[in-house]
């Protein structure tokens, strides 16, 4: 079953629930998603007529040579593992060659499981843990051009 996939609208982010979903007062709030809209650095799954995921990147403000990898999956993707796992790694392969980036991090809660376990197989490694309004955050890092 493939996915199509099509840009981001700020829509899409409440079309499905996600495997692992964002407390109350995280960063997605409409005007964060309004901004990742206008940006063009995010697309939108869709497998059967229904958003089965979102993500994109963004050039980290104080280093603009890192992206930060942002990504929320249905639970439509836990039924088809291998297909989600080759458009996720087709996706990066495609930043990876359309912009300059060094390194794509993704930032995650320490509770998000199933986000450590994608990002560890999709090639990822860890890069520190941090501590936010009292919770465990690990920051992973993927190494995209080589280093001058």
């Amino acid at each position: 079953m493939s996915v199509y996939i099509r840009k981001f609208k700020a829509s899409d982010l409440k079309a499905f629930t996600p495997i692992e979903p964002l407390d109350d007062g995280d960063v997605m709030t409409e005007e964060f998603v309004k901004c990742i809209e206008k940006s063009e650095l995010a697309v939108t799954g869709i497998r059967n007529g229904e958003i089965v995921g979102c993500g994109g990147v963004h050039p980290v403000l104080d280093n603009p040579e890192d992206g930060e990898f942002w990504l929320r999956l249905s639970q439509d993707c836990k039924k088809h593992p291998y297909d989600t796992i080759k458009w996720l790694q087709d996706g990066i392969e495609i930043i990876k060659k359309t912009y300059p980036f060094k390194f794509l991090r993704a930032t995650m809660r320490g509770k998000f499981k199933a986000g450590i376990k994608l990002v560890k197989f999709l090639g990822f490694t860890f890069d520190k843990k941090m501590r936010y309004n009292n919770e465990d955050w690990f920051v992973w890092e993927l190494k995209c051009l080589p280093s001058s």
